[in-house]
């Protein structure tokens, strides 16, 4: 009877240990998926508390409050566009418990996805959602901080924008003006290669050709032609009287 008495002693020890260990993992099993999911999302467990939120909406795809609960983890995990996905089926039903937080969170991340991709048009749309929001619950300062906070990022963008347009056209202008000077440098090259060939071309024909003889070689080469002329036909005269004088007498 002893040992008996003792073996449900040490069954009922190791039982408590069992429990006291286990006791977390037990209260989950008796929680329901979507408090599993709202526990995990406190705790910054964001990708457990998807798996969980996803596999609560597969079983209840219409309930509102999954879909807020949803789009809130998708944008911790930096997932806006779907979490806009999630905020927008809250907006389509126009639900009066939920709207004026949907819009508040869809402006946010809308906010995200322009700051992100410098889309100014996700600005112009986040501007539009705190618009709202601030209709919804004008005693709410936070639309109006993030409004303004959007507004300023907007004009940035946009001020960027411009300069960089601006800093383009410059360029486009220096190009162009660079273009220019080299096309007439080019043109003037060209024009100052053809001068230097004309005079050599000129210097060429100039040795090919006879030099022209001045007035003056021309006189002196006439008159000393007509010297030489004179001085044959002397010469001619010289000879005939020769022969007169050396002709005998003619019996």
């Amino acid at each position: 009877m002893a040992w008996l008495v003792h073996r449900l002693i040490s069954l009922a020890v190791c039982a408590g240990f069992f429990l006291i260990f286990f006791a977390g993992s037990w209260s989950d099993i008796f929680r329901s998926v979507p408090e599993q999911a709202e526990r995990a999302y406190t705790a910054e467990k964001y990708e457990n508390a998807l798996e969980l939120y996803q596999e609560a909406q597969t079983r209840n795809p219409d309930s509102d409050t999954l879909a807020y609960n949803l789009g809130n983890t998708l944008y911790k995990l930096g997932r806006f566009e779907d979490a806009g996905g999630q905020y927008g089926k809250i907006l389509e039903k126009e639900s009066p418990a939920l709207t004026p937080r949907a819009v508040y969170n869809m402006g946010s991340t809308l906010f995200q996805m322009g700051r992100q991709t410098q889309n100014q048009e996700f600005l112009k749309q986040a501007l539009e959602a705190y618009k709202h929001s601030i209709v919804l619950d004008p005693d709410d300062e936070d639309p109006k901080y993030n409004y303004e906070l959007t507004r300023r990022l907007l004009k940035e963008q946009q001020q960027q924008q411009q300069n960089n347009r601006q800093s383009r056209d410059d360029k486009k202008d220096d190009k162009q003006q660079q273009n220019q000077q080299n096309q007439e440098k080019k043109k003037e090259n060209e024009q100052q290669v053809s001068q230097q060939q004309q005079k050599q071309l000129e210097q060429q024909q100039a040795q090919q050709q006879p030099a022209k003889m001045s007035k003056e070689e021309a006189e002196r080469i006439l008159n000393a032609l007509m010297r030489m002329e004179k001085e044959m036909q002397q010469k001619e005269k010289d000879k005939k009287r020769a022969a007169t004088r050396s002709r005998g007498p003619d019996w």
